[in-house]
């Protein structure tokens, strides 16, 4: 159940209530109350937008609830401060009053999702609460694995490396500090022992302080945090200085501490100091993630002490492999299995000692080996490339799993091959994981374009109500003269018609307009047939480019892919830019999943559009959006050209990083030319490029395999 935590440290979904008014904040806190109990929302109200600066600088937030009508928050632009220190963790404002194009504003300078909380229920809290916080902790989960995995494998390669000791430690220290830790300050240092000497040598730091460095180039065993670690064997965690600081400085700046002892066979080598933010909570994975840091130092350590560098180094690489969370599988020349680590026993069942010195294609593992060995030998022809390939294995229960597996060679003096490495990691999750983004996505950019397509098909829309209001009148007058006549020819076959009849049969023709109706009717049909036209096409491209389809590749006509694309992201381009479509009409069917490549196209036209409006501002100018369709050599190709900004040279070599973008804060998570890149390049073999000039604009190219029908 949510409760306040004013006082108190916070855990489960934590919530930041800003709101000034204390009963409105009351009336959201019991919302968050009758939300449901399993979640384990823990809230705290502040009433200014400083006062939120200020605590998400000091604690750690899940999701912030703020009141748009706070005294120091005279417009929707001051959100941008609180979005550039609470990075893409989600932010939903809260209006008092219902008031779409103000709601809309909010969005626009960095709100996820704004509410009016006059017909908001717990119900509909609840799911906004949870959309917002599992999309958080999906980017954030994935973002810290990959940076996790980077350091690591980076300091086993380092760990291979024939470099002076201290050099080494100086490298391994600066990977350390790039880790994902989010509160760690960039400073800390290496300490190693001597000889078995009670003392701790600085070996290694980075950005200390000159007092601080020459106080601690020599630190004792119990003196210090860092002695004290040594000492006792055990981590030693700080958050702020306190009295177990012995070497103290004038002037230090205030901070909290790491200290991870460097064991190995129960000897302590030395202490990884790492500086992190005062009043940093203590956290058991970042705990784990160092002792798995320090056990690396300690092989490292070991192997620059030793005399008899070959053994030592076999047994620290055996101890390190084994300690990784990749499947660690060595091969030698007759290619038979010489290493198998623990992670490899745990994820196949398959216990070290049954497969070592057997063939590795006889080993039981339940993979197609014919698949995977022709894979091993495409990444070994060139293994410079790094080039991973995944396959699919099935465990003894019958689950299946997916692998992402690397092969590199064992090389010796001569450059000649004498056996291989497969690294592997098990991605099932983490396809999950991607699948879930990339879906949501796509969400998102159909929520985006949905208020365009409703505008878009509200004009046709009105004008064919127009129309057959026109024909309801219109068929009215003609009943009337039609009435008219009737009684002419009643008249006409009795050979009497008075001439008062006739008169009356004339003045109604003339009363309506029966010429203008003559003229005027088979228009308004045209009209209403064009208008009902015009519906017809925003449905089908709504539902062409939405519809989920084939999960498999199927041959795709690409030239209608473009024009549906086209047609259901026009409210997001007609405003700022002219659309030009150049399109092959001999151009073949690519072999592609529909769907995916319709959100690739769609995230290039509405980039496009931003880098259009940026250039023409709030002018009346309209700039050139052109796609064009063509075969070149073994591809379809699709260019997508607009008259924009261009790109920054310094950000060109980012634009498909996760989480990149040159947009304001708020405009875009930067996720949608990631996405696009993943989606072309890897899932469909294709490529992905852009050509650019600043102030002439940007060229994006896709490339898609052209590959013959399949039978």
């Amino acid at each position: 159940m949510p409760h306040d935590i004013t006082q108190q440290q916070m855990s489960g979904i934590r919530v930041l209530l800003v709101d000034g008014d204390p009963d409105s904040a009351e009336e959201t806190a019991q919302l968050l109350l009758q939300m449901d109990s399993q979640l384990g929302i823990e809230y705290k109200t502040v009433e200014l937008l400083a006062d939120a600066l200020t605590e998400i600088a000091q604690s750690h937030y899940d999701l912030i609830l703020l009141d748009t009508g706070l005294a120091d928050m005279p417009s929707p632009t001051a959100i941008r401060s609180l979005r550039d220190a609470f990075s893409y963790a989600p932010i939903i404002a809260t209006l008092k009053y219902d008031d779409p194009e103000l709601a809309a504003m909010w969005v626009d300078e960095g709100a996820d999702e704004c509410l009016f909380m006059g017909v908001v229920n717990e119900r509909v809290l609840n799911r906004v609460v949870q959309y917002a916080v599992k999309r958080y902790h999906t980017y954030s989960k994935l973002h810290q694995q990959s940076r996790t995995h980077h350091v690591l494998n980076t300091l086993l390669s380092l760990s291979l490396q024939e470099l002076p000791f201290e050099g080494l430690l100086k490298e391994c220290l600066e990977v350390i500090l790039s880790a994902p830790l989010t509160e760690m300050l960039h400073q800390g240092a290496i300490f190693v022992t001597e000889n078995g000497d009670q003392h701790l040598k600085m070996l290694a730091h980075s950005n200390l302080d000159q007092q601080i460095v020459g106080l601690c180039q020599t630190v004792a065993f119990g003196h210090c945090l860092c002695g004290c670690a040594a000492q006792s064997g055990e981590l030693q965690f700080a958050d702020c200085v306190d009295d177990r600081h012995d070497n103290r400085v004038d002037g230090m700046q205030p901070h909290g501490h790491y200290n991870v002892p460097i064991i190995s066979k129960g000897k302590v080598l030395g202490v990884l100091a790492l500086y992190l933010k005062e009043d940093h909570v203590r956290n058991q994975e970042e705990e784990t993630f160092l002792r798995g840091v320090a056990d690396t130092l300690a092989g490292i350590i070991e192997r620059a002490r030793t005399s008899d560098q070959l053994a030592l180094a076999h047994e620290q690489n055996s101890r390190l492999l084994t300690s990784l969370t990749s499947i660690l599988i060595g091969v030698d020349n007759q290619d038979r299995i010489s290493h198998w680590n623990e992670q490899a026993t745990q994820t196949f069942g398959v216990a070290a000692e049954h497969v070592l010195s057997e063939p590795i294609a006889s080993t039981p593992v339940g993979w197609d080996w014919a698949q995977v060995s022709c894979s091993i030998m495409e990444c070994l022809k060139d293994y410079k490339k790094n080039d991973r390939f995944e396959v699919r294995f099935k465990l003894e229960n019958g689950t299946q799993r997916l692998l992402s597996i690397y092969a590199t060679p064992f090389m010796d003096e001569s450059e000649d091959r004498s056996g291989y490495l497969l690294i592997a990691d098990d991605v099932t999750e983490q396809k999950q994981a991607e699948s879930e983004l990339q879906q949501m996505q796509k969400l998102q950019s159909i929520g985006q374009l949905a208020a365009g397509i409703a505008h878009e098909i509200n004009t046709p829309i009105q004008y064919v109500g127009d129309n057959v209001r026109f024909l309801r009148d219109a068929f009215e007058d003609i009943a009337d003269i039609v009435n008219y006549e009737h009684e002419v020819v009643e008249a006409a076959r009795s050979s009497r018609v008075p001439v008062e009849l006739i008169d009356q049969l004339d003045n109604k023709i003339e009363e309506v307009d029966l010429e203008y109706l003559q003229e005027e009717v088979p228009n308004a049909i045209q009209q209403t047939l064009d208008g009902v036209e015009r519906v017809a096409t925003i449905v089908r491209a709504m539902k062409e480019f939405s519809h989920p389809g084939s999960e498999e590749k199927t041959l795709t006509d690409i030239n209608k892919a473009v024009e549906s694309t086209v047609t259901v992201a026009r409210n997001v381009w007609k405003y700022h830019a002219e659309m030009q479509l150049e399109l092959d009409p001999s151009l073949p069917q690519a072999r592609c999943i529909p769907g995916p490549v319709n959100e690739v196209i769609l995230n290039i036209i509405v980039n496009a559009a931003h880098a259009i409006s940026d250039r023409v501002g709030d002018s009346d100018d309209l700039g050139l959006i052109c796609i064009k369709t063509g075969c070149e050599d073994n591809w379809v190709v699709i260019r997508i050209s607009d008259s924009g900004t261009g790109i920054p040279e310094d950000a060109r070599e980012h634009v498909f990083d996760p989480f990149f973008t040159t947009k304001d804060v708020g405009q875009g998570t930067g996720q949608g030319l990631s996405l696009s890149h993943r989606i072309i390049v890897e899932q469909h073999d294709g490529d992905l490029s852009f050509e650019t000039e600043m102030g002439v604009g940007t060229t994006f190219i896709v490339k898609l395999p052209l590959q013959e029908e399949i039978a």
